[in-house]
């Protein structure tokens, strides 16, 4: 069978088009996953190592209240003979430290007080226990945040005995700090676990124990905010086999054969996956002090492993990381699929395209080789006029040339928008290492706190105390203060959302994104006014609702910026509905071009935006059951929100 010179042109073409793109198309697939595997596991190791960290960073606190305490009890700063002094001590320290679940001190005579959050009568309660002439008074005092009384009672059946306790026991016979295993307390049903220290008189001889009890529900808080994957999880084993933290907290206690509540091990946790990752967690954790990989097979899926001894610490504590392969190279596997699909279309077009194509180019040169056999021939002259076929091969030939051009154009554009695409995924990734970074820098600043709250403590016990050092160290712990709201909004801001909408206080949230934008307002020498009146609670995805105002207020400060008007000022309202609430965001820039055309995806008037901000706010807000406008009379953006209407 023979076949036209146009077939076989556009077949060739064809062919070749779809086996040079799916050796393009492999190769690359084979080195991005690679890549991706080797990316996935620089993830879980600064997982692991930001879990460890954090978890070291929490309990230093513990250790260092604890220490504080020993020496203010050893020095006789804060007496242990009185328990006022020590009473109001333990309530300072509390009321700073909100992982703290109580702190207590017992001695060798049978004395013991303990101050400690509660769910009675007010939120703080104090257990005295006193010996005097061997007649045993056990009293309990409720207390307000204002250290004021709110009630108190006696029991006279109370037989408890601190120096009974393990961590009295311990801590007496060590001579030093101890940690106690950890344990669900009974009251909260938390997880927890006691840092305790023995305090000794003059002479060297054990005068009583000072104790912590710390509430460590909040490593699992932070455990649940790391992202490793679409579906990988982070968790704490202690070397017994027990799941300490885990990103759902609900999973870790179960009931012992006594009745009491303890941790689940290993071996019996309810995720089938979790014991299958760490089955042979003995024999890894006792062969390697070094962070240990190894990868697994389960249900026809492969997992990846991390397990990481939690290093300077005295807990026999480990982090354990996994996660599916599929969570970084499923998008790659779905990628090579439909770009295959996409070259065989490529190819189908390319083929009928090619023939169109060569049947132009071949038209003219037909035509072309009979005139030239004629003129040959003699039967046409070499002065007549040229045919039309020649023209046609010209128009032919600009218009491949126009089609190579063309292609160009769309290749300079493509690069451009994988290079914004990967703008965004770098922004993406400091979003996620922003939560690290949040709860890294709140535990240097919660100790700044609590021990600026101590100094002001002793400070004020001071028969005479000196105003001006107490007035610089309130200032200090002020500063203190506010440096941890910041990072509590950011927190906020960057928590995984889990998209439930729910009641919150505009007014504060307002707030908060103003904390976030504040140094870029300062850097602009931008003013900004809020005018919130009261409100009714607002519901709807919070988070999402403050990512529609900080970047409307970004928009206005780059507006201003860009203008550099004299004018710099950016006014916040709100305005009560009867079934919703009208924010309004104004600044004191040009305007918005008319040219722009707004909530328009990649429309901007920014040399470096993408122009997808407020195409994604209008889409957020919208979602929420509100609607996201701009007023050209006033020249304000407003967004409504659903409250409460009762």
């Amino acid at each position: 069978m023979r076949y036209s010179l146009g077939f076989v042109l556009a077949l060739s073409l064809a062919g070749l088009q779809f086996i040079a793109i799916i050796i393009v198309v492999s190769t690359s697939y084979v080195s991005s996953e690679r890549a991706m595997l080797e990316h996935a596991r620089g993830l879980m190791d600064e997982a692991g190592a930001n879990a460890a960290e954090h978890t070291k960073r929490f309990l230093e606190p513990a250790t260092e209240i604890t220490e504080q305490a020993r020496r203010l009890l050893n020095n006789g700063l804060v007496s242990t003979t009185s328990p006022d002094q020590m009473e109001q001590y333990f309530f300072q320290l509390l009321r700073t430290e909100a992982q703290l679940s109580g702190i207590y001190y017992g001695d060798e005579d049978g004395n013991f007080i303990y101050v400690m959050n509660s769910d009675g009568p007010g939120p703080y309660r104090t257990k005295l226990i006193t010996i005097e002439s061997d007649q045993r008074t056990i009293e309990y005092i409720w207390r307000d945040a204002e250290y004021g009384v709110v009630e108190r009672s006696f029991d006279p059946n109370d037989t408890f005995d601190a120096r009974a306790r393990p961590w009295y026991i311990e801590a007496s016979q060590l001579g030093s700090r101890i940690w106690t295993d950890p344990y669900i307390f009974f009251s909260s049903q938390q997880p927890g676990i006691t840092v305790a220290a023995p305090i000794q008189g003059e002479e060297g001889q054990l005068d009583g124990v000072v104790g912590i009890d710390l509430d460590i529900a909040d490593i699992s808080l932070f455990l649940s905010d790391l992202t490793i994957g679409d579906s990988g999880a982070a968790f704490i084993i202690s070397d017994d086999g027990r799941v300490i933290a885990h990103p759902d907290p609900a999973r870790i206690s179960t009931r012992n054969e006594d009745g009491t509540m303890g941790f689940i091990g290993i071996d019996d946790f309810s995720d089938p996956i979790v014991r299958a990752a760490f089955a042979d967690f003995d024999s890894r954790i006792s062969s390697s002090t070094q962070p240990v990989q190894s990868e697994f097979g389960f249900s026809g899926q492969q997992y990846m492993t991390l397990l990481l001894p939690i290093p300077d610490i005295d807990l026999p504590w480990n982090i354990a990381v996994f996660a599916p392969e599929n969570d970084f190279i499923q998008g790659i596997r779905d990628n090579l699929s439909r770009n295959i699909w996409i070259a065989a279309i490529i190819s189908i077009v390319t083929a009928v395209a090619g023939l169109i194509l060569a049947e132009l180019i071949l038209k003219p040169v037909r035509a072309f080789a009979v005139r030239t056999s004629l003129v040959s021939q003699g039967e046409v002259s070499t002065s007549a006029p040229q045919p039309r076929t020649y023209n046609e091969l010209r128009a032919a030939n600009a218009t491949l040339i126009n089609e190579i051009a063309q292609r160009r154009k769309l290749d300079a554009k493509l690069q451009e928008l994988n290079r914004e695409l990967s703008h965004v995924t770098r922004v993406n990734m400091m979003g996620q290492m922003a939560t690290g970074l949040a709860h890294e820098l709140s535990q240097p600043l919660t100790t700044i706190s609590q021990n600026l709250d101590t100094a002001l403590s002793v400070a004020k016990m001071d028969p005479a105390p000196n105003e001006e050092l107490i007035s610089i160290l309130s200032e200090l712990d002020e500063q203190a203060h506010q440096g941890g709201d910041i990072i509590r909004a950011l927190r906020s801001f960057v928590r995984k959302d889990k998209g439930t909408p729910q009641s919150f206080e505009l007014k504060e949230l307002v707030e908060q994104t103003q904390r976030l934008v504040r140094q870029e307002l300062e850097a602009g020498a931008i003013t900004m006014e809020t005018q919130i009146p009261e409100l009714r609670p607002a519901i709807g995805n919070r988070v999402q609702i403050a990512q529609v105002l900080i970047n409307l207020l970004r928009n206005a400060i780059d507006a201003i910026v860009t203008a550099e008007t004299t004018q710099r000022k950016i006014t916040i309202k709100a305005l009560q509905l009867p079934d919703a609430i009208e924010v309004r965001v104004e600044d004191s820039g040009p305007g918005v071009d008319p040219e722009l055309t707004l909530f328009k995806e990649f429309q901007t008037s920014k040399p470096d935006g993408l122009g997808l901000g407020l195409s994604i706010s209008r889409t957020i807000v919208e979602a929420g059951g509100g609607d996201l406008w701009y007023d050209e009379r006033s020249q304000q953006f407003r967004f409504t929100v659903p409250c409460e209407t009762h």
